[in-house]
């Protein structure tokens, strides 16, 4: 069973054409169609139902689907135990929440480009769902959320960490230091807030409707670390994830301890279930969880391992 078969089932399952794995290999289209009746042929099963232009996996297809990933990382891991790891090359695209790229990619992506400068990196903002569309039709590797808990069939969860929010106060606040606050002690504060439809904000409006209470924002913006600057200039509160508070702090603003408005987003990265795993792909997944490890601190020095 050579594995350049088994490469090419797996371009065809995940793109669920022929024509595309064969632009995507660099094949001919009979090339890629060869290679597939090899491996039936050697298999003695159908492994693609063929109707019109549409291909889909058959039962057997699904059930080989997972052999045949596991025969190819573990091919590539035989090999690169006996040779110097390659150098990753191609591409990266990665779908990310807005509000997790001024805090935490710009170390993060330092750090990858030290160890891939041959890989083209596409990040682009989206929202949740917007990211599962992404990882669905097959236009992001990786989809990197803060929200809610997600779930979905189709999805690998490769990094699940809970995220804290706060309210940030200016440091010479009459609130700023005071303990037993509740979120009706804000109520007649000046607030700054992100734009409406942001993760963080929408779970901070429920929580202020159940308890009957509003906050009047007399500006909105969607840059995070302008509104703690703001902040820091005495404009106003406002209310962040604490990494992007902890991110941003210079000593002029501080959190403020709200005993009864606990709310936790959770960040998390993704994966398709179809989506064979890049070196590029283990790389930046391994930062992440680095940085992750750290505390959303600078990522330790060390080259991380594929799968680590």
């Amino acid at each position: 069973m050579e594995l350049r078969n088994i490469n090419t089932f797996l371009h065809v399952a995940e793109l669920h054409s022929f024509s595309q794995a064969a632009r995507e290999l660099d094949y001919s289209q009979s090339a890629v169609s060869s290679q597939i009746a090899q491996l039936e042929e050697e298999l003695t099963v159908p492994l693609f139902d063929r109707v019109g232009k549409t291909v889909r996996l058959t039962d057997a297809g699904q059930t080989f689907l997972h052999y045949a990933r596991t025969l190819l990382t573990t091919a590539q891991q035989a090999k690169a135990a006996l040779q110097p790891a390659p150098e990753a090359s191609g591409t990266l695209r990665v779908a990310i929440a807005d509000s997790l790229c001024s805090a935490l990619m710009p170390p993060l992506l330092e750090r990858f480009h030290a160890l891939c400068p041959r890989v083209e990196v596409s990040l682009r903002t989206a929202t949740t769902q917007e990211m599962q569309d992404l990882l669905t039709a097959n236009r992001a590797d990786l989809a990197y959320t803060f929200d809610q808990p997600v779930t979905h069939p189709a999805f690998i969860r490769l990094l699940d960490e809970p995220e804290p929010c706060c309210f940030l106060a200016p440091a010479g606040h009459p609130l700023a230091g005071r303990q037993g606050l509740a979120l009706a002690d804000l109520a007649g504060q000046e607030f700054l807030l992100t734009e409406r439809g942001m993760s963080y904000r929408e779970a901070l409006e429920h929580l202020l409707a159940a308890r009957k209470l509003s906050l009047r924002p007399y500006l909105e913006l969607g840059d995070a670390a302008l509104l703690c600057r703001l902040v820091e200039r005495g404009l106003g509160l406002t209310f962040l994830p604490r990494y992007m508070v902890d991110a941003s702090l210079t000593g002029q603003a501080v959190p403020l301890d709200v005993a009864d408005c606990r709310i936790e987003m959770r960040r998390q990265l993704f994966c398709h279930k179809d989506k064979w795993i890049t070196p590029q792909m283990e790389i930046f997944i391994s930062l992440c969880r680095r940085q992750t490890a750290a505390g959303n601190s600078p990522i330790p020095a060390g080259s991380p391992q594929w799968g680590s």
